[in-house]
């Protein structure tokens, strides 16, 4: 029990030579979320919880909840984790099937949104290539900025979902590959008459004179 007290570096030091591979798994797997959580510069907005346990045993990685920013509700509004099993197990042809799901109560949902208006257009639809990390940094900071973003994280052809961004009406697209990275910059598009606008990101402010 003494180790639900053990922050995340103490567990790691602590089990740094264990020979339960299970627990070494489990390490990598938090450890790995963790760089993910620095680099998009969020750690203020998260808590490492040893003692989290979600009730569902299909689970086999890490687990979350997600509470209201302003502590408007003192219970969790949404929760979930990683199952690699059920799918794989259900369809049972051999291949592996990862997955994350998460939960939201309505209700709860409901007592915050009530008051708001909602809008669901998106103003940004960025499109990665093999620069998933770097695509949420960005996506994190536009949002910030005050627009909708939305990230492709299917994997599909850049043709493909430039149509899926022209049937949902999405404004602007950016694809953000791996010479994007490099140069620290990003073209962003005007679906509407195809103009093509270079951001420096050290500037990234300068989008907002080409948004409408």
């Amino acid at each position: 029990l003494k180790y639900f007290n053990l922050s995340l570096i103490e567990l790691n030091d602590k089990f740094k030579n264990s020979d339960n591979n299970l627990l070494i798994e489990g390490l990598k797997e938090l450890n790995n979320l963790y760089e993910y959580i620095k680099y998009l510069n969020i750690e203020e907005y998260t808590v490492f919880t040893p003692t989290l346990a979600r009730g569902q045993d299909y689970y086999t990685g890490n687990v979350f909840e997600v509470y209201e920013k302003n502590n408007k509700l003192t219970s969790s509004i949404g929760g979930g984790g990683r199952y690699d099993s059920m799918i794989t197990n259900f369809i049972d042809d051999g291949t592996i099937y990862p997955a994350v799901g998460i939960s939201f109560g309505l209700t709860s949902l409901y007592e915050l949104l009530k008051d708001r208006y909602i809008e669901n257009s998106i103003d940004i639809y960025i499109i990665p290539i093999n620069t998933n990390m770097y695509s949420l940094k960005i996506a994190n900071i536009l949002r910030n900025m005050g627009y909708k973003v939305e990230i492709d994280m299917t994997n599909r052809k850049v043709k493909k979902s430039m149509e899926f961004a022209n049937k949902e009406n999405i404004k602007y697209v950016i694809v953000l590959g791996e010479d994007e990275v490099n140069n620290n910059e990003f073209s962003i598009k005007n679906m509407s008459n195809s103009e093509i606008y270079k951001i420096d990101i050290d500037n990234i402010d300068s989008v907002k004179k080409y948004l409408i």
